[in-house]
């Protein structure tokens, strides 16, 4: 993998200055997509962020709201969530937090299938929910009904405890789909096998010749050390940490058969494709589909793997994916602005003593390099000087400046994230101090029209609701198919977002449909300090009053 920093910042040196298919697609869907990534709900514009009173976030963007909503009677106090209280766990993919007990509530958040919060141990309220709401931390109301359940022993919490790891920059295993490959709604046998896979033998006899290769693992984003913030503090290993099967398809360690899976399925469906229980297969995944794995297991004498809704997929059909070792910096240390990031792979340094280009030495793809703010034209090129006194060619780099003009509202400690389309950077700001940088790929098409073509839509706006992963399709990605937990996802207008793009490394370049794509690390880094923060146990929050403001986005050319 490419090294970092290989041209070096000069200490002494002065800064200097120097999505989803076409808008008009974006624009129907809207918040409606918003509403299906938190799962049925009435209205689209119960999504939209509203004012509210900000939070202060913890070291991994936990927050703390436990304080009364403005105008909320005062409980039963064992109606109130405390810390080590009981809990509750949502049994659909999918469980609504909302703002009051009231299902006509502003959504504020959900919980992932599997997963619990604490709540109270008495319900506030009966009203359209049998089970009642409860009142859960830090914040909000669940009904303890269709989708959550406060009995802990109920099948889908005890199946499904793998948690995404939020001190990874990819949160689960991940696997992309190389043939297309059945989606089992239990474990089949062979014979079931054969019957829904075609041309399964061949298949079966090629992978077992080359599984080495077919299945080669890579470092990949995990393998990078991280401090507490999320900022790169080392090297990626030169060679991929030994894994086992197991480890690398989301097991426990155990390749038995889980005991949800024995003799049949044990849990209910819980996925967006409806089945009776005797259903043997729940539809297929097309080749290229991204997946997120939870589990794993041998059975008839292969390797299936667990899918977050709870469905299985033979692993001899997917590769896994380890996502791109590229980041940023960290402003707040010896880097300045202007900072570029190598975005070709054939880059180089010159040396212009004698007003001509003479290589002094290759640049690595995707290397920080600190720029002087210096720049020369010889001949067709333009070149800009780095640290260390060498020139590149400013068109193999994604190039961070300081704006002349710093918006209105950066002022104090203010978070803003400045984007730039013809730069390929994106810079967090808290007021006029920059903290990070970083190269992106922005919508493909450039400054084009937002609404005729894929290019990224300009102007100010704000975090509208955050996900630490979820489903976007062929029309939000630069994917021809269907791409389920893409992580860090954070949604600003519309359809359009920030999110992690592991499915390539080409940071720097715009490629996508309008969407803002990160490594994975920088996504993890960015939804880490944006606002609202994700409140503990949650997988996803909504920008409203009780959760906090979201943080702006500032878009330009």
């Amino acid at each position: 993998m490419a090294k970092r920093m290989v041209v070096q910042p000069d200490k002494g040196a002065a800064p200097r200055g120097g999505a989803v298919g076409t808008a008009s697609g974006r624009a129907r869907r809207g918040l409606a997509l918003s509403v299906a990534l938190v799962g049925a709900v009435a209205a689209a514009g119960a999504l939209a962020g509203c004012k509210g009173g900000k939070t202060e976030p913890s070291k991994e963007g936990i927050v703390s709201l436990s304080a009364p909503a403005p105008n909320e009677d005062v409980l039963d106090p064992a109606k109130e969530p405390h810390a080590g209280g009981p809990r509750l766990g949502a049994v659909q993919m999918n469980a609504i937090i909302y703002q009051k007990p009231d299902r006509r509530s502003p959504k504020i958040g959900y919980l992932r299938a599997g997963g619990t919060v604490v709540r109270g141990e008495k319900p506030v309220a009966l009203d359209d929910c049998a089970g009642g709401y409860y009142r859960v931390l830090p914040a909000g109301y669940v009904c303890a009904s269709e989708e959550a359940t406060t009995d802990l022993k109920h099948p889908i919490l005890r199946a499904l405890t793998r948690r995404p790891d939020l001190s990874k920059p990819m949160p689960y295993p991940y696997a992309f789909v190389r043939a297309i490959a059945p989606n089992y709604y239990r474990a089949p046998t062979m014979k079931e096998q054969l019957q829904y896979e075609m041309s399964l033998k061949p298949h079966l006899k090629s992978y077992k010749k080359l599984k080495k290769k077919w299945d080669a693992i890579t470092v990949g984003s995990n393998d990078v050390p991280l401090d507490e913030k999320g900022n790169a503090i080392g090297e990626a290993p030169a060679d991929a940490p030994e894994r086992t099967d197991n480890e690398i398809y989301g097991g426990n360690g155990d390749d038995a058969i889980p005991w949800f899976f024995q003799g049949g399925r044990k849990i209910p469906n819980i996925s967006t494709f409806k089945a009776p229980d005797y259903a043997i297969i729940t539809n297929r995944i097309a080749r290229h589909a991204g997946i997120a794995l939870i589990g794993t297991f041998e059975g008839e004498g292969r390797r299936f793997a667990m899918t977050t809704d709870a469905r299985l997929v033979p692993t001899s059909k997917i590769k896994p994916a380890l996502g791109s070792t590229f980041h940023g910096v960290d402003m707040t240390k010896e880097w300045h602005l202007p900072v570029a990031f190598v975005r070709k792979r054939d880059a180089h340094r010159y040396n212009t003593d004698e007003r001509s280009l003479k290589s002094a030495g290759d640049l690595e793809f995707h290397t920080a390099v600190q720029l002087t703010g210096k720049s020369m034209k010889i001949g067709p090129s333009r070149l800009v000087e780095a640290a260390d006194g060498t020139w590149v060619k400013d068109d193999d780099l994604a190039i961070a400046v300081k704006p002349s003009d710093l918006p209105s509202f950066a002022t104090g400690t203010k978070k803003w994230i400045d984007i730039s389309i013809l730069g390929q950077v994106l810079i967090l700001y808290e007021g006029n101090k920059p903290i990070y940088a970083t190269a992106v790929s922005t919508g493909r098409d450039g400054l084009g029209d937002p609404k005729t073509t894929h290019s990224t839509i300009r102007g100010t706006f704000k975090i509208r609701e955050k996900h630490v992963t979820t489903t976007m399709d062929a029309h939000e990605v630069d994917n021809k198919f269907e791409l389920r937990d893409v992580p860090w996802v954070e949604y600003f207008e519309a359809g359009y977002a920030l999110h992690a793009a592991p499915w390539h490394d080409e940071y720097g370049t715009p490629r996508s449909h309008g969407c803002i794509n990160l490594a994975p690390i920088d996504a993890r880094r960015v939804f880490m300090w944006t606002d609202p923060p994700l409140p503990l146990d949650w997988h996803g929050v909504i920008a409203t009053e009780p959760t906090g403001e979201g943080t702006v986005v500032n878009i330009h050319p």
